[in-house]
């Protein structure tokens, strides 16, 4: 078979890389234990919050050398952040650098503040999006949000290492997208896979041929194998996903087999119950506590509030790394829409911020390949219905940073101890 009659999909497969890692189990343990020591003696010294973290467990940096000796120290959960932040502005004396030297300083949802410090690459994306078919020369897409929020930045640090062409478009403008993907010839995309979805579909609406995607890395959202076969078989495209969070970066990217999310070297993963934050057997399911290897923004033994399973069963592809066999929900009620966390906090507030509002609930949905995000309203005595629905859709926009629909409700639809936060979607 002739090359230009290979899929671009398979092509990928055909030079995925080469060099890929050969750790073994003990060589890994050395490996992390040395940049462990080393990340908790720093932080003892630079990050005032760890030093408190560790002092409140009677704990200090020589009895850390390895992943178990993490078990020691309590879970530091995301919903804390907010609070230590408030407490110890602006990062909650979790950076080890002066303000001068942070590059950027992303605010994400809670809201939690990120820095990025001077050194590139300490969000570990180059490995996962390599691993996923990226290769030097590509043209890539980044429709990420570059509000606010770090993903985009991230990628576009780990695309540059690569010696990827970056198109910062961000999300919407779907007929400028399709436009400018086909301008600059663009061989691959990065955002959400519904998103990815929705450029494919536009550019079958305005004709004039599809935009040359050959891979993708998708992310921020559930990615069903069943989509994942429609971009593969109808489109040619090789779409794999990593896991992340704008705390952390990357710790697990797919490689070319799709069996399962490999767990970088440069983070100590482990799966914990999520009451009492111990380390669970390999199989179980868990939630997602992690510390990365990043010397100016140590989280050591950070919980994600995602759940997984992980397995230490060989990949095919010859890597040698534990997998994550994807994401199994959350281990509470914050839930990830079009790419962005909501809180339960957040419900409240926009009901708040709506006149005669008695009780609300946020009601999130799947109509095909998109979200859906309704907020469902029972109104008091006498209140009016119009000026409700107008300001609980502006509260939406300004507390969420999302669009979604205002369902008024009969009283005693919502009952009492009810979740803020309903998530009907279904994948499929």
């Amino acid at each position: 078979m002739r090359a230009e009659a290979v899929p671009p999909a398979d092509r990928r497969r055909g030079y995925w890389n080469r060099a890929k890692e050969t750790f073994s189990a003990s060589a890994r343990r050395r490996y992390q234990g040395r940049w462990l020591a080393r990340l908790v003696a720093h932080a003892w010294e630079r990050a005032p919050g760890v030093r408190r973290r560790l002092e409140r467990a009677g704990l200090a940096p020589g009895d850390f050398r390895g992943e178990a000796d993490l078990a020691r120290l309590p879970v530091i959960k995301k919903a804390e952040m907010p609070d230590l932040q408030r407490a110890d502005p602006p990062f909650g004396g979790f950076c080890t650098v002066p303000l001068s030297q942070v590059r950027k300083i992303f605010l994400s949802p809670g809201p939690i503040m990120e820095p990025m410090g001077p050194e590139v690459g300490a969000w570990h994306l180059e490995a996962g999006l390599y691993a996923g078919g990226f290769r030097p020369g590509d043209v890539v897409l980044n429709t990420f949000s570059y509000q606010l929020v770090p993903a985009a930045h991230e990628l576009d640090e780990g695309l540059n290492l690569i010696g990827c062409t970056v198109v910062p478009t961000g999300v919407g403008n779907t007929e400028q997208q399709v436009a400018a993907a086909r301008a600059v010839h663009a061989t691959g995309y990065v955002g959400t896979p519904s998103f990815l979805m929705t450029l494919l579909k536009k550019a079958d609406e305005m004709g004039g041929g599809r935009p040359g995607f050959e891979v993708a890395q998708v992310g921020a959202e559930p990615f069903p194998e069943s989509l994942r076969k429609i971009f593969h078989d109808e489109y040619g495209i090789m779409a794999r996903q990593g896991f992340g969070t704008a705390d952390l970066g990357m710790i697990a990217y797919e490689c070319v087999e799709a069996s399962g999310m490999h767990l970088l070297e440069d983070a100590i993963v482990q799966v914990c119950d999520p009451q009492t934050g111990a380390p669970l057997p390999v199989g179980q399911i868990g939630e997602i506590v992690a510390t990365v290897n990043n010397p100016v923004y140590p989280m050591i033994r950070f919980g994600t509030g995602d759940l997984t399973v992980v397995t230490d069963e060989r990949c095919p592809c010859g890597r040698t790394s534990a997998r994550m066999l994807g994401w199994r929900g959350r281990a509470d009620e914050v839930t990830k829409v079009r790419g962005m966390f909501i809180h339960p906090r957040q419900a409240d507030e926009v009901a708040a911020r709506a006149p005669g509002v008695a009780r609300g609930q946020v009601v999130v949905g799947r109509e095909g390949h998109q979200d859906t995000l309704t907020f469902r309203a029972e109104l008091a005595p006498g209140a009016d219905a119009p000026a409700a629905t107008a300001a609980l859709e502006t509260a939406i926009r300004d507390v969420m940073k999302l669009r979604g629909g205002v369902e008024i409700v009969a009283t005693g639809t919502i009952a009492d101890g009810a979740k803020k936060i309903l998530d009907d979607r279904k994948w499929v």
